[in-house]
């Protein structure tokens, strides 16, 4: 089981290239109001690897992309 620890430490990465094409790539890729798509993710207190769907399965869910550094 990852710690709050740990589990930051695999979230950050050693080196970021953000030019203003990959944003505007990002943009592209999925138009606001769009559904999100399923991905897999690693919950950061428990370190379970969870799905979206799971989550949809109880009711909307609220995605926010951010950073903790």
């Amino acid at each position: 089981m990852a710690t709050p620890e740990t589990a930051v430490a695999l979230y950050n990465y050693e080196a970021f290239n953000g030019g203003e094409s990959d944003f505007m790539a990002f943009r592209s890729k999925l138009p606001v109001g769009s559904p999100a798509p399923d991905f897999t993710a690693v919950a950061l207190d428990s370190g379970e690897k969870v799905q979206l769907r799971d989550y949809w399965k109880e009711g909307d869910v609220v995605i926010e992309f951010g950073s903790l550094t």
